[in-house]
């Protein structure tokens, strides 16, 4: 009788204890799901010719990191936010809050010198915020990371701009732009960047993204796709018309871009 009595009070303490260890999960993913996390999204720009979309730098340049912090449970903006960012080379940016334009976000900008080692630059951000956290790191493929470039590289020759002004008899002329999308760039079928197009006639632009998520907009023809499909227009007056990614898609973003050639 005494073995059957300890054995019912030994499995009534191991009932206890299992008890309160379901408890302490419970509590403890409960507080995790209240507590949350932060979403932190951002880009980075040049501070040459304004807020440009970059991920190439050279010396003299510096480059703007730009990050906005989300409470992930209310998608509210955290305002109170500590955010920083890491850089391969050992710093820490403390970010500053405050109005840029029409928006709030945070911002640090990283000079670029002579002594700045050249090649990628890797970072992360991070954000905290009471008991919450949030990081954010850029895509892992090249054109998605930062690179520092030398200023013999980054004062290469450019090739030769195209011209609107060319006689439509000694270029190719094809009112069907087809136009492929990569992570990160725009080409034709041919590799080609730049697609001749009449005036006053109908052309038919379609986009297809290969890799990634990528949208298309011409400048100054009012012309855009937020994603692969057809789109038709007719433009009226010769001109050389630059052609973007409408949809950002990462460190890389600025790097996609043609050009759409109008001749009479």
């Amino acid at each position: 009788m005494k073995k059957i009595i300890s054995l019912f009070a030994l499995l009534s303490v191991m009932m206890v204890v299992l008890i309160a260890c379901n408890n302490s999960e419970e509590k403890e993913a409960a507080t995790e799901k209240a507590v949350g996390s932060l979403v932190i999204t951002g880009d980075t720009v040049t501070e040459q010719g304004g807020c440009v979309l970059a991920s190439r730098f050279s010396p003299g340049d510096k480059i703007i990191f730009r990050n906005n912090v989300l409470n992930g449970l209310t998608n509210e903006q955290v305002k109170d936010a500590k955010v920083q960012v890491h850089l391969s080379t050992g710093e820490t940016l403390d970010m500053k809050y405050g109005k840029h334009g029409d928006d709030h976000f945070w911002v640090v900008a990283y000079p670029v010198t002579n002594d700045t080692p050249t090649g990628t630059l890797d970072y992360s951000v991070t954000a905290e915020y009471k008991e919450q956290k949030g990081e954010f790191k850029p895509f892992n493929v090249a054109p998605s990371l930062l690179t520092i470039v030398s200023e013999d590289v980054a004062q290469a020759p450019k090739e030769e701009p195209v011209s609107a002004e060319a006689d439509a008899s000694a270029v190719e002329i094809n009112q069907n732009v087809a136009i492929i999308a990569k992570n990160f760039e725009f080409h034709g079928p041919n590799g080609e960047k730049a697609f001749y197009v009449k005036a006053g006639e109908e052309v038919i632009l379609s986009l297809k993204s290969e890799e990634g998520m990528h949208g298309i907009t011409v400048e100054g023809l009012n012309v855009n796709l937020e994603k692969d499909g057809t789109v038709k227009f007719t433009p009226e007056k010769a001109g050389e018309f630059n052609m973007m990614c409408s949809v950002f898609c990462g460190a890389g973003h600025s790097d996609m871009t043609a050009k759409l050639v109008v001749v009479q």
